[in-house]
């Protein structure tokens, strides 16, 4: 459980950088785009960014797309003086020229700002922005887009365009691709474009269609389609654009749905396997029950030390076993840290004959067949202080009795599965199938924001790796985290807003869920219903022994108080008087548990730790031998640092 929370915080940590602290931030509260086309099919371009920082920043960076960054030329930065500047009314007295370094896709333009809002000019030449045809002229431009370089939002972005000549308003056609942009205006020589908000990771673009009769300078091509079926084309294409983004806050809706989802199965696990509140048992449940049952039951079928135990104190309460506090082993005495006394069992054949996994408990401890016999803990124990010659013969004992034990768990494990009462293959369904619902949420959710197919095959692609990494190897924790890690990143940079806060959640919950599924999963209700009467019984071992009871329920609850104890080192303190005939008053008298010193004298286990049951082992047996974006790549955009 330890190293699922560990996993679990990790996973949280790094997908939610925002609970970080950081030293400085900035906000970019206003961004005014206006170009000037020539005749030529060049434009040149005025960008007014508004920042305000908060903390001390020595640069700011404008990143291009790909399809642009070769037009971009004599690219210049200036820091305006005057508090509300507008784009194409700067005069010459406000520019403070600063230096530009470029890289790969980002200028670079150095500044000195701490605490303040400053407003930043960057001019430039795009060579050839207009594509010209016969009877038409063309000007698709992206500004911003999805990638690192658009990492925070733009608030308040006008985009406008000045033609170099007249066309008349109703030959200007102009399309806005932006989660929240629109025409906000056209005219006869020129159109403008708006947006409250440039999301992160988001795309702003415009295409314009105009008559190419004022592109007097520019060589025209034949076109392949006339100017009204070009603009109906990219009209049919914005009404497609609109119809994906229309959806988002439906998807966000089912994204929310599939969160609520994994919380739910994730808070049902964990009420399943807590052990603090029970809303239904009984006591007089646990008193009734076999020991092996309760210590399956207890552990969700996974492997854990002292499942042997609980078959031997289940044949004790059937009358062929005798449990008695013994003298620990002669070679231990004079070894300080070892028990006075310890646990051992008389076998006792009876008429009554024993189940197929009953005799092989016995054939494997006391070792006589089904004749009497007698088993004492300390014949399973490692070697002794003033025995390190004989190491590898006491390993080899430990070893023949992990396998053992482990073959024997295994075969009780089988009966219960078949009995319908644990169940190894649904933990495998559910854990695959929280893969699934996330590819089958989170694709639609790339779809609704631009991504093209390769982004929304991404999370299938990645599941049905999953999956098959999951197949081969179901015990691997850490690779389901990088999955859900890999998968937070690559989203980050997909969807946006409202939504990817949705799809954060969507990928906690289901890490959460993820983890908390035990590798065995109780599948009846008479195994749930023991599971809460044994919190129930827990909570009646910290009250004390319980008066009333006949010998034999005294017996078999301090049986039940042994074996059930949540501690593998240290016995529970029963706080009664106990009575001094029962075989066990004397065990709850030892500080430890006889087991723990057993286990404290074994080498290197070859119980090989696979997964986390709920407080067991879950294990398999090893028979073998011993700020702003400013990098290349990742689109258009703006940033500071």
């Amino acid at each position: 459980m330890k190293k699922i929370i560990a996993i679990f915080i990790t996973i949280i940590v790094l997908m939610l950088p925002s609970i970080v602290v950081h030293a400085k931030s900035y906000s970019i509260d206003e961004v005014q785009i206006k170009g000037w086309l020539q005749p030529s099919g060049d434009m040149i371009v005025n960008e007014l960014f508004t920042y305000t920082f908060d903390g001390d920043f020595t640069k700011v960076t404008r990143s291009f797309p790909d399809r642009h960054n070769r037009q971009i030329d004599d690219f210049e930065a200036h820091i305006i003086s005057s508090k509300r500047p507008v784009v194409g009314e700067i005069t010459g007295n406000m520019l403070n020229t600063v230096k530009v370094t470029t890289k790969g896709t980002t200028r670079t333009a150095e500044i000195d700002a701490k605490n303040k809002t400053i407003s930043v000019l960057y001019v430039y030449t795009m060579r050839g922005a207009v594509k010209s045809y016969e009877t038409y002229s063309d000007l698709d431009l992206t500004f911003f887009e999805k990638g690192v370089n658009h990492d925070a939002d733009y608030k308040n972005v006008t985009i406008s365009y000045v033609l170099p000549g007249d066309v008349g308003d109703s030959n200007v056609h102009g399309f806005m691709y932006d989660q929240n942009g629109k025409t906000k205006k056209v005219y006869r020589n020129g159109i403008v474009f708006g947006t409250p908000n440039s999301q992160a990771h988001s795309v702003t673009a415009t295409r314009v269609f105009f008559p190419s009769f004022i592109m007097t300078e520019q060589q025209k091509e034949a076109a392949e389609i006339s100017f009204e079926e070009a603009v109906e084309q990219e009209q049919n294409r914005l009404e497609a654009f609109q119809s994906k983004v229309s959806l988002t806050p439906k998807i966000t809706t089912i994204v929310w749905g599939g969160s609520i989802l994994f919380l739910i199965g994730a808070v049902f696990q964990f009420f399943v396997r807590q052990r603090w509140f029970a809303p239904f048992g009984n006591t007089a449940h646990v008193l009734q029950t076999d020991t092996v049952y309760l210590s399956f039951v207890e552990h969700n079928g996974d492997y854990h030390p002292k499942s042997f135990l609980a078959g031997i104190f289940s044949l004790a309460e059937k009358g062929h076993v005798d449990v008695e506090l013994a003298p620990s082993a002669e070679r231990f005495k004079r070894q300080p840290d070892a028990p006075e006394k310890t646990l051992a069992f008389q076998f006792k054949k009876m008429a009554q004959p024993l189940l197929p996994y009953e005799k092989t408990l016995v054939t494997w401890l006391f070792k006589v067949g089904l004749k009497t016999g007698k088993f004492h803990l300390h014949d399973i124990a490692g070697m002794a202080d003033d025995e390190k010659d004989r190491k590898k013969s006491y390993l080899k004992t430990q070893y023949a009795f992990e396998k053992k034990h482990y073959e024997w768990h295994s075969d009780v494990k089988s009966l219960m599965v078949e009995a319908g009462t644990i169940s190894n293959k649904l933990s495998n369904v559910l854990k695959q199938s929280v893969f699934v619902v996330i590819a089958l949420l989170v694709a639609p959710a790339v779809y609704v924001t631009g991504g093209g197919g390769w982004g929304i095959a991404f999370p299938f692609i990645i599941v049905v790796l999953m999956i098959g990494v999951f197949t081969y190897n179901p015990w691997n924790k850490w690779l389901p985290a990088v999955f859900f890690i890999i998968l937070f990143f690559v989203m980050q940079q997909m969807i946006i807003g409202d939504l990817f806060i949705a799809v954060a959640l969507l990928l906690a919950t289901g890490a959460l869920l993820y983890f908390v599924i035990p590798s065995t999963l109780l599948t009846s209700l008479n195994a749930l219903y023991t599971k809460m009467s044994i919190i129930k019984f827990r909570k009646q071992m910290r009250k004390g022994f319980p008066p009333d009871l006949t010998d034999e329920q005294q017996e078999r609850w301090l049986t039940r108080a042994y074996l059930l104890n949540p501690s593998n080192k240290k016995l529970p303190k029963i706080n009664s008087r106990l009575t001094q005939a029962l075989p066990l008053t004397a065990l709850f008298a030892l500080e430890a548990d006889p087991l723990d010193f057993v286990q404290s004298t074994w080498g290197p286990t070859r119980i090989v730790k696979a997964s986390s049951g709920d407080g067991g082992y879950g294990q398999t047996y090893d028979s073998g031998g011993g700020g702003g974006g400013s990098g290349d790549g990742g689109g258009g955009g703006a940033g500071a640092d």
